[in-house]
């Protein structure tokens, strides 16, 4: 019951940030438009375009950066404020940061699971045809892991700038090795391995799969392992994650 409650208001919190509901809605449209059109002549029409390139890429980049919304939702100083209370509440201390976790992801699945029929059936992209529900799916789960990897170091470093700003560094290097930006595989051998290590890097290339292969063969391991990995970041937040402290 109390949980619900937490989890309501934590959603309406998101609901009435502009700046949340801009960067995850019009902004991946307005990079997909302007990365298009600037690169339109370095791609042929078929089988891929600019436009399906960047459309892919930049959804995968934007789910990749709800870490930085979950820490925004979490931290910010309005809503520490206005969640003073919930240190005397009877629940849990899990109760208090997976609700984080869940109303981030709730903004990730509604705003992308729009995004990506829009792109697909009023914007002409190539977002998988029939075989879109998995690569939305596959979305969800790299969404839900963001959330857990944005959690865990609201957890770690308890302020929300410091959290964000070191946060970003794994984040960014995860989708710049993962080939969201520009293709890793110009950069040698080398750097073609080690971006192997990247959960982004593997996101794309079982998207490229099921999009333009109609091949599901990593769909499956590669939910699995982004679940073990989330599961890895909500045991990290257990350990450290005081009420206190977020307050």
């Amino acid at each position: 019951m109390y949980f619900m409650k937490i989890l309501r208001q934590d959603i309406c919190n998101i609901l009435h940030n502009p700046t949340l509901i801009f960067s995850n809605t019009i902004l991946p449209l307005i990079l997909i438009g302007v990365l298009g059109f600037v690169t339109k002549t370095s791609f042929g029409k078929e089988p891929v375009s600019s436009f399906d390139y960047y459309g892919i890429n930049m959804i995968i980049f934007s789910v990749g950066m709800i870490a930085i919304t979950t820490t925004n939702a979490f931290m910010e100083e309005q809503v520490k404020r206005g969640n003073f209370r919930i240190m005397y509440a009877p629940i849990s201390k899990t109760e208090i940061y997976f609700s984080k976790i869940l109303s981030s992801y709730f903004l990730c699945a509604v705003c992308y699971g729009i995004l990506v029929p829009l792109c697909q059936y009023i914007l002409h992209l190539n977002m998988g045809g029939k075989n879109i529900i998995y690569f939305i799916i596959l979305l969800n789960v790299l969404g839900f892991c963001g959330c857990c990897f944005g959690t865990m170091f609201c957890c770690i470093f308890k302020q929300e700038e410091q959290a964000n700003a070191i946060m970003q560094i794994p984040l960014f290097l995860a989708l710049l090795l993962g080939g969201v930006l520009f293709q890793i595989h110009r950069f040698g051998n080398i750097v073609n391995k080690i971006s192997m290590l990247s959960p982004i890097k593997w996101v794309v290339d079982c998207s490229y799969q099921i999009i333009y292969d109609n091949d599901l063969h990593l769909l499956l391991p590669l939910i699995c392992g982004l679940l073990l990995l989330s599961g890895v970041f909500i045991f990290i937040c257990q350990l450290l994650f005081k009420p206190e402290e977020y307050l």
